[in-house]
Formats: C-alpha cells, structure tokens, sequence
C-alpha cells in the first residue's frame, strides 16, 4: 500500500507514525515545501524569547524518519493531484502513485490588505523563518506593534516584551481573546502582560503601514500614528486549501470531510488547520486551527 501524506507538522506526521505502527511493509512518504525536520509551531514564542533552544524546537528528526521507515521529501511542494489517477505533482515535475493520499497542508497568517504591507519588518508569527526573522529584526528594533490579541498576538506579545522590545498590540474588539474567554478572564491575562510592560489599543486596527523600505510607524484607523520597527500580523490563519480545490475536492472555508476524515473523494482524507468538521458543542462545522486536534484527528 503506498500512502502520501502532503504536510509535515503535526496531523501529517501522527498520521505517518500510526500508519506505520499498523502496516509495516506500507510504502510512506511525507512531502513538506518547508526545508526543516517537522517542528512545533507552538513554540515559537519560547524560541524568540530564548527559552528554548534550536536543537529542542523540532519534534521529528532523521533519526525518526530512519527508525520508522518513512521517507521524507523536504523542499518538495505538491503542486496538483490528479485524483482518478491517483497521482500526485511536484513543483520539480516528479510524479508519485498513491492508493492513499492525507492532505495535511495547515494553514497560513491571513495578511492586512493594507498600504506598507510588503514593507521589510512587517511579519508573521507561523513558522521557523519567520522567528529567525524576528529575532534578527530585534537587533535593530526596539518597539513593536502586533495586530491581534489572539492566542498568537499574546505569544508574540510575551516573547518581545521578554527579549526587550517595547509593544503595543492593536485589537478591533474590547477585550484580548475575544474568540476564545469571557471579559473577566481576560482582564486577568490583560493584567499580567501589562504588568510585563505590554500596552493594548483596543476597538482599532491599522489602516496603513509607513516607512521607507523598512517600517517605522503604523496608522490607526483613528488616524493615530505609533512608531515602531516590527509589525506582527497575528489576525488569524485561513486553511491551505487550494490544493484541494484544485483537484475538485469539497469545500467550504476548509476541506470538508467527514467523521472519519475522509474527504469527497473516498482515497483522499485530511486532517489538522486545513479541514472544516463539525463542532459536537455548537453543531456547526468549523475550522479549528489547533494543535492538539490536529494530532487527535
């Protein structure tokens, strides 16, 4: 049997290890367009800020992929699935076989549509290179403002604020993870941070980025202007799902599948950031955009 797992982080790579723990002559291969041995996202923060070590950030090493007989094809993003075929592209213009394909693929930073969006020093919370980036811009940077006052905006917030810099997070709502708590638990959060030296705005959102190749200030939608020389976007993610759309596989904000997370296509599953499943609190079908459900899925 050959499985081909597009995605390697967490859904992507527990997929792989249970496979392999009931198939042990299965042909398993992992693609990821990222150059990197899987690592957790969820750490990040503690990467910026100095707590955690670059030889403890990645979860999956060679020695994994050695052990457990799974070849891993860093570097490599498939580009299209041709699913009567059973095949699947790359963007080397290799081709492989499946009998089994997981689309794993995440999800990426949704970005301002703003003026000075492109500008250097305007970035993302999300990946490896975005905290070897953040880390290098800190050299120079001494204040940052960080769009959002979600779980990643106040990881972001924490990690800065540790390693020196002074924040302010811009939110649109009235209170820090307005998703995700009641107002009460988060004016304890609130407090914390802003004992750290974390500032909040709250009921705005930049209206426009400035600076001459590299930022130096936000404007508000009020029209306030803050400087700075770091702008995190951390306004949510949007699930990867052209791959599938492309194929003409089901869709809605995520691929949608069903309780055993296979999608319209009966030999093509997904799971993690990317798919749309029903919540069995609300009854609506969601995105859920977490680690832990994306390892239990």
């Amino acid at each position: 049997m050959k499985y081909i797992i597009i995605g390697a982080s967490a859904a992507g790579m527990q997929a792989a290890e249970e496979i392999r723990k009931i198939d042990i002559s299965a042909d398993i291969k992992v693609f990821s367009k990222e150059n990197y041995y899987p690592y957790s996202r969820c750490l990040i923060s503690r990467y910026v800020d100095g707590r955690l070590k670059e030889n403890n950030f990645f979860f999956k090493t060679s020695h994994f992929f050695e052990d457990f007989n799974i070849e891993s094809l860093l570097g490599t993003e498939i580009t299209h699935i041709d699913k009567n075929a059973k095949k699947v592209f790359t963007n080397d213009n290799r081709e492989y076989n499946y009998d089994r394909l997981l689309i794993a693929t995440g999800s990426s930073p949704w970005i301002y549509d703003v003026e000075g969006a492109g500008l250097e020093g305007v970035c993302t919370f999300h990946s490896w290179d975005d905290s070897k980036n953040i880390i290098s811009l800190l050299k120079d940077a001494k204040k940052a403002v960080i769009a959002g006052a979600g779980f990643i905006g106040l990881e972001a917030a924490y990690a800065l604020t540790k390693k020196g810099a002074e924040v302010t997070v811009i939110e649109k709502m009235s209170q820090i993870l307005p998703k995700q708590t009641d107002a009460a638990a988060a004016g304890i959060i609130q407090d914390d941070l802003e004992k750290m030296g974390v500032k909040f705005i709250f009921n705005q959102s930049i209206s426009s980025i400035e600076g001459n190749g590299r930022v130096s200030s936000v404007i508000l939608a009020d029209r306030s202007r803050l400087q700075c020389g770091i702008v995190i976007m951390a306004t949510g993610v949007k699930p990867n799902i052209e791959i599938a759309e492309k194929a003409g596989i089901l869709t809605g904000r995520g691929i949608l599948v069903n309780e055993h997370f296979r999608t319209s296509d009966e030999e093509i599953y997904a799971a993690g950031d990317v798919i749309e499943i029903e919540d069995i609190t609300t009854g609506k079908r969601e995105v859920s955009a977490t680690w832990f459900n994306a390892v239990l899925q």
